[in-house]
């Protein structure tokens, strides 16, 4: 009879028209509270774009170190949609006290299945204090070569020679060797010409020292130079070694690896491939 009557009342409260009115009311309410927030994160959200881009733009923000830029710009733009969304759970109707302590949960969760990325940031921050390298630079981190081409909160993005991006961790690049080519003003150029034992090899390093110094953009000082690298299974190996502008590196490396087997075709001297001599000891050929 309890159970019935404690049901009985529920129900009564349920159809109770005031009870009723004041569900819609409430009902009515939170729908326009959460359309309201909605078309303000998107107003909102465009505005601040705009913003962003003309102060992106802007000579005050341009006259920053540009890797400087795009860690920054990556900071703010995740910053700024963070304290539109609090703003936009305020409008839906969220308690400011409630609201703390649900960001205080859910940062706490957050920070605890993000704590890798932790090193991530702190990687990128000792990225750029030390000016490891900067946007524009060519690199090689780790296996990974190519150009810097931007460097955010929790990773660098480098753009790859076939125009691919490759995304490491800032973490990670603290801890491997990071090769900056771009930080000096000169580069040398090295490729490896192998040529016949049997050949003049005085003859063979004359000819490449004069395809080097006669290459675009090499400069004259430090010298080009030729000189024996190892010796091979099959061949002598000689390194050309071209100095140029950083920015002409690959125009003149390119350029020593197109032209060298001409160069010692005009002078009747042969890039062998790998031979193997057999020598028999004791045995009947013929058997």
């Amino acid at each position: 009879m309890e159970n019935g009557g404690f049901l009985l009342n529920v129900w009564k409260s349920m159809v109770n028209e005031e009870y009723l009115i004041k569900i819609t009311v409430d009902l009515i309410v939170f729908f326009i509270r959460i359309n309201m927030a909605i078309i303000f994160l998107l107003i909102a959200r465009k505005i601040m774009r705009n913003f962003l881009v003309k102060y992106y733009e802007s000579r005050h923000f341009k006259a920053i170190d540009k890797s400087v830029r795009t860690f920054l710009s990556s900071i703010i733009d995740t910053g700024t949609l963070i304290i539109l969304i609090i703003i936009s759970l305020l409008i839906v109707g969220f308690k400011e006290t409630s609201l703390v302590a649900f960001l205080g949960t859910v940062g706490l969760g957050v920070g605890l299945a993000l704590k890798d990325n932790l090193s991530n940031f702190v990687g990128g921050v000792i990225i750029l204090i030390f000016k490891t390298y900067s946007v524009g630079d060519e690199v090689q981190i780790g296996e990974f070569q190519g150009t810097i081409h931007s460097i955010d909160v929790f990773s660098t993005n480098i753009l790859g020679f076939d125009n691919a991006i490759i995304t490491i961790p800032n973490g990670n690049i603290i801890t491997t060797s990071v090769t900056n080519y771009s930080r000096t003003p000169v580069r040398r150029a090295k490729v490896v010409a192998s040529v016949d034992y049997n050949c003049d090899l005085e003859l063979a390093k004359k000819v490449l020292l004069e395809l080097a110094r006669k290459t675009p953009n090499v400069l004259t000082h430090p010298e080009p130079t030729v000189v024996v690298e190892s010796y091979g299974d099959s061949s002598i190996n000689l390194a050309i070694r071209a100095w140029s502008k950083n920015e002409n590196y690959w125009d003149v490396y390119f350029y020593l690896q197109n032209n060298l087997k001409a160069t010692l075709d005009e002078v009747n001297i042969s890039i062998p491939f790998p031979q193997l001599d057999v020598h028999f000891n004791n045995v009947d050929i013929k058997k």
